[in-house]
């Protein structure tokens, strides 16, 4: 008895996942404004101009050397916090001052207030 051959099972085309890739619109990096050109991207600061940064959510991206800037922090000079320590001081100690100058409520009722909430004594 001959040995059967395996029938070759055709497959179709593949199907592409994914989505196609676009070309660079250079044109979109610019906007013209009256005379003058002006540019809509930013270029790398540390690969130079001719490199632009790509716009993501809430970040800059360089996909040459991978550069990141986050647009909605400050700057490490603007973060630090204006008031100084002796400053800190000081308003802490006004606001003790305010504390002392108020008068202090009373914490127990009258006994007219008393009998009006049916709290009587006895």
């Amino acid at each position: 008895m001959a040995k059967k051959e395996k029938k070759a099972v055709k497959k179709g085309k593949r199907i592409r996942k994914g989505r196609k890739h676009e070309s660079v619109k250079v044109n979109k990096y610019y906007e013209i404004k009256g005379e003058t050109l002006e540019r809509t991207r930013k270029f790398c600061p540390r690969c130079g101009p001719g490199v632009w940064l790509s716009r993501h959510a809430k970040r800059l991206y360089c996909g040459k050397c991978g550069y990141t800037s986050f647009e909605g922090r400050k700057s490490q000079e603007e973060a630090k916090p204006e008031n100084k320590v002796g400053e800190k001081a000081e308003e802490g100690k006004n606001e003790e001052k305010e504390r002392a100058e108020e008068p202090e409520k009373q914490d127990e009722a009258t006994p007219e207030e008393r009998e009006k909430l049916g709290k009587g004594e006895g």
